[in-house]
């Protein structure tokens, strides 16, 4: 009779879809007026999680954390692509309500959100989540969120390129396509820096300007006829790792966790 093998640390734990929001300028609003921004941010999230499929995972979510400018999910990985689309469409549009019916005393609010996947442990622990704050901190999501709101849009997307192999360029996606992205390199300083790829709802790549801190090198990114040229497209991922986030995309998975220490700054 064969016995299971006792666990190993090295064990690779189910992959886990992992999505940050982030207020834009939440710390420069006065301190009496944050508790009603923040329970706004959650009654929006909540109506655009449920309008873009995504209800469920919303109320029954595996993890969820408070990052006080904003929050941290884990959802199950079969259920990404609507991180990805249509998500921050959808968003976009809820905020843009908000924006046309709050007071003039009332801080409008703009999100930064970025989109990753990895394996996570049980204790919520790991590079994966590590990366996914990193992804919404580094100078490519703010750079979007600042070109956003000068375009008049709300919501500025980052994913990672892991995130892109596995749902834009296979094509999950129902709107959005490879042309929609703006292809660049997510940096935080010099701790990190990785491969990413930036979206704003109802704007083009080209409207975005040059990618933040975009790679000179690599082979042009594929478009369709008619679409913006992204001026770069970043080194993939290595293929093994986009093979094994595909292929554990279209599995069922049990529930997913992570913890990470990253409290936003609201810049």
């Amino acid at each position: 009779m064969a016995v299971l093998p006792l666990d190993d640390s090295r064990d690779l734990p189910d992959f886990q879809a992992l999505v940050v929001f982030d207020m834009k300028g939440y710390s420069k609003v006065p301190s009496h007026q944050m508790p009603a921004m923040r329970d706004a941010l959650d009654n929006m999230l909540a109506t655009a999680f449920a309008e873009s499929g995504l209800g469920y995972e919303w109320e029954q979510r595996p993890y969820w954390s408070d990052t006080g400018d904003g929050c941290i999910l884990a959802l199950p990985v079969r259920r990404m692509w609507r991180l990805v689309d249509p998500l921050p469409e959808v968003l976009d549009g809820v905020l843009a309500r908000y924006d046309r019916e709050r007071f003039a005393a009332t801080p409008g609010i703009r999100v930064r959100m970025s989109v990753h996947v990895g394996p996570l442990p049980d204790s919520y622990r790991g590079d994966p989540i590590n990366d996914a704050c990193r992804l919404i901190d580094s100078d490519a999501a703010r750079d979007a969120v600042d070109r956003a709101r000068e375009l008049g849009s709300y919501v500025a997307l980052v994913i990672s390129d892991a995130v892109f192999q596995a749902v834009v360029r296979a094509q999950r996606t129902t709107r959005l396509a490879d042309h929609d992205f703006l292809p660049t390199q997510a940096q935080v300083g010099n701790k990190y820096s990785e491969a990413a790829w930036v979206h704003v709802p109802r704007r083009s790549p080209a409207a975005l300007g040059a990618p933040a801190h975009a790679s000179a090198t690599g082979a042009e990114a594929e478009h369709r006829p008619g679409a913006p040229e992204p001026s770069a497209k970043p080194a993939a991922a290595p293929r093994n790792a986009i093979n094994s986030v595909t292929n554990f995309f279209d599995s069922p998975q049990g529930d997913l966790s992570f913890q990470q220490d990253f409290r936003g700054t609201g810049q």
